[in-house]
């Protein structure tokens, strides 16, 4: 599992989980591995589902952009982490609790 979670690392380094319509089998193409052992990967690191991974990676990616890019709109957003841009705004806001401009605002309080 140790050298699948480096794979996985190297790959999330290099920015895969931000591109559009990335598959299971894709990402274990990508780093080398069967399907079957990156879910099971996915599962021992806690993640119901290759869905729930993603978006939490692209989630993660959209907080750090918007902190470090407060400019940006939530169109420029959506597309540089991989989401569409017609869900960027309900996914941000089911996983946060707060939509990008909330989650905006809070930050520049703290």
């Amino acid at each position: 599992m140790e050298q699948i979670s480096q794979a996985v690392a190297q790959w999330i380094e290099n920015g895969g989980p931000l591109r559009n319509d990335i598959t299971n089998p894709d990402v274990a193409r990508e780093i080398g591995i069967f399907g079957n052992q990156l879910t099971a990967w996915m599962t021992a690191s806690g993640y119901e589902s290759f869905k729930q991974w993603i978006t939490k990676l692209r989630i993660e990616e959209a907080k750090r952009v918007i902190e470090a890019n407060p400019d940006w709109s939530n169109e420029t957003i959506a597309d540089h982490c991989g989401f569409t841009r017609s869900s960027f705004y309900r996914i941000f806001k089911s996983e946060t609790g707060m939509t990008p401009a909330q989650y905006q605002e809070q930050q520049g309080e703290g």
